[in-house]
C-alpha cells in the first residue's frame, strides 16, 4: 500500500515501532501467498477456524465433504489447522441439535478432510450426553489420532483429561495436552473451557470455572506446562465464559488474557460467542516486532444457527452467528525467540444453497459474481453488507 504525502508526515512524528505497528498491519490485509504452507526451517504456518457445529440443517446434508470445498484451500494449505469440535462424538448414537449435541465420526471426518488437524473438544457441551458421551469422545479421539499418526498430517485433540476409569482417576489427573514439531519448532496445545452447561463429569475435562480461585489455577498451569515441556511456540484454546453475541470484549477479560500471556501462551484463542471479536497484536517495543496475538472470538466456521438470513436487516446481532473468519499466522524462530511475521484474515460466511446445503463461502469478488449470475440478488447485497460490518470489528496493537 502506497502512503500519501500525509500519512507519511504523521508518521514521521512517530517512533519506530509505530512504524513497524502499520506495515505489519498493512501485511495482515494483503492477498499475499506468503501464508501458505512453510518449507523453511524455523518457520510455520497456523490457520485458526472457529466453532465446527451441527445443527439439524447441517447434518441432513448428504456430503458434509461440500461444506468445506470452497475453503479447503485455505484451511489445508498451512501446516497445521486448529478449530473448535463443538458437541460430543458418537458414531453408536444419531447426529442431535441443540440443547444436547452429538456428531457421528462422519461430521468432523469432513473438517480433517478439509485439513483441520489441530482440535479442542472442551467447551460448554462437551459432556451434553454425560459421562457416555465423553467416554465415546475419547474413543473417537483414539481412532482418529492413531489413523492419522504416521501420515503427513497427524491430527492432534486437546480438551479430556487423560483417559482414566473411575472418578477419583479423574479427579487427581491433570490436563491433558498435545505436543508436536514442525520446521524445527516445537508447539503446546492446550484446548480447556470455562463453561458446562452441567456440572455431571466435569472431573474428566479440561475444565477451569471463570473464577478468582480457578483462574490463578489456570494461570499457574500455564506456567507449569511451559516449564516442564519447554516449547517455542503455546497455543492456547480457550472455551470462555462469557455471553454469547456480543461484539466487544470486556475490562476483566482482556487482563485475564495478558495474565496468560504473560504466563507463557504465545497464540490465545478464544472460542464461544459464536461472533467474531476484534483481534490483539501484541508487539515487542525494544525488538519491534509482534511476539503474540489474542484473537477473541473467530465466529462460527460452521453451524446453522442463522437458518433464515435477514436479507433487510444484516445488521441485526443474530446476523453475525453465520459469519466468521480464518486467520492465517506465520510464525518464524530466530536467536531473539518466535515472531509473527505475518497474518492474513479470511473472511467468510455460511451459504445455503438450493439444496438446503449449508456451505462456508469466502466472501470476496468471485463468490458475489458467482451470486450476480444466478441472479441471487439478495445475498449478494446481503453479504456485501455482512463483510462490510465484519471488517468494523477492530484489529489493533498493543506494544509492550
Amino acid at each position: 500500500m502506497t502512503l500519501t504525502l500525509s500519512q507519511q508526515k504523521k508518521l514521521a512524528k512517530k517512533p519506530l515501532y509505530f512504524f513497524a505497528a502499520i506495515l505489519f498491519l498493512f501485511s495482515c490485509k494483503s492477498t499475499r501467498q506468503e501464508s501458505g504452507r512453510s518449507s523453511h526451517k524455523n518457520e510455520v504456518s497456523v490457520t485458526i477456524c472457529g466453532d465446527v457445529m451441527a445443527h439439524t440443517n447441517n447434518f441432513r446434508m448428504s456430503d458434509f465433504n461440500l461444506i468445506w470445498e470452497d475453503v479447503k484451500e485455505i484451511t489445508s494449505a498451512s501446516d497445521f489447522t486448529v478449530a473448535n469440535i463443538e458437541a460430543p462424538i458418537n458414531d453408536d448414537i444419531p447426529f442431535e441439535n441443540y440443547p444436547t449435541f452429538n456428531m457421528q465420526y462422519s461430521y468432523p471426518q469432513a473438517a480433517i478432510d478439509a485439513g483441520i488437524n489441530v482440535i479442542t473438544v472442551a467447551n460448554n457441551h462437551t459432556n451434553d450426553k454425560l459421562l457416555e458421551g465423553i467416554k465415546s469422545t475419547y474413543k473417537w479421539q483414539n481412532y482418529i489420532t492413531q489413523k492419522y499418526k504416521d501420515s503427513p498430517r497427524p491430527v492432534f485433540v486437546s480438551g479430556l483429561k487423560q483417559q482414566v476409569s473411575t472418578l477419583e482417576d479423574a479427579k487427581k489427573s491433570p490436563v491433558s495436552f498435545c505436543t508436536f514439531s514442525k520446521n524445527n519448532l516445537n508447539i503446546l496445545f492446550l484446548g480447556i473451557t470455562q463453561l458446562l452447561n452441567s456440572q455431571n463429569s466435569k472431573d474428566y475435562i479440561n475444565y477451569f470455572p471463570n473464577t478468582k480461585t480457578q483462574n490463578e489455577k489456570l494461570i499457574q498451569t500455564i506456567k507449569d506446562l511451559r516449564e516442564q515441556n519447554p516449547c517455542d511456540l503455546f497455543i492456547l484454546a480457550l472455551h470462555s465464559d462469557e455471553a454469547e453475541y456480543i461484539l466487544t470484549v470486556d475490562d476483566a477479560r482482556k487482563k485475564l488474557y495478558h495474565d496468560l500471556l504473560n504466563a507463557g501462551v504465545d497464540i490465545l484463542w478464544s472460542n464461544h460467542p459464536h461472533v467474531v471479536k476484534p483481534i490483539e497484536y501484541i508487539g515487542n517495543s525494544e525488538l519491534n516486532r509482534i511476539t503474540k496475538i489474542i484473537l477473541y472470538s473467530t465466529g462460527n466456521t460452521i453451524s446453522a444457527q442463522r437458518r433464515r438470513p435477514n436479507f433487510k436487516s444484516p445488521e441485526k446481532i443474530h446476523e453475525y452467528t453465520g459469519d466468521g473468519i480464518l486467520v492465517t499466522l506465520n510464525i518464524q524462530k530466530d536467536a531473539q525467540g518466535i515472531f509473527i511475521s505475518n497474518s492474513q484474515v479470511h473472511y467468510i460466511t455460511t451459504f445455503i444453497d438450493a439444496q438446503r446445503n449449508f456451505l462456508i463461502k469466502q466472501l470476496n469478488e468471485n463468490f458475489y459474481n458467482y451470486l450476480q449470475q444466478e441472479n441471487l440478488i439478495e445475498w449478494k447485497n446481503y453479504l456485501i453488507k455482512r463483510e462490510e460490518l465484519l471488517r468494523q470489528i477492530k484489529e489493533f496493537t498493543t506494544w509492550q
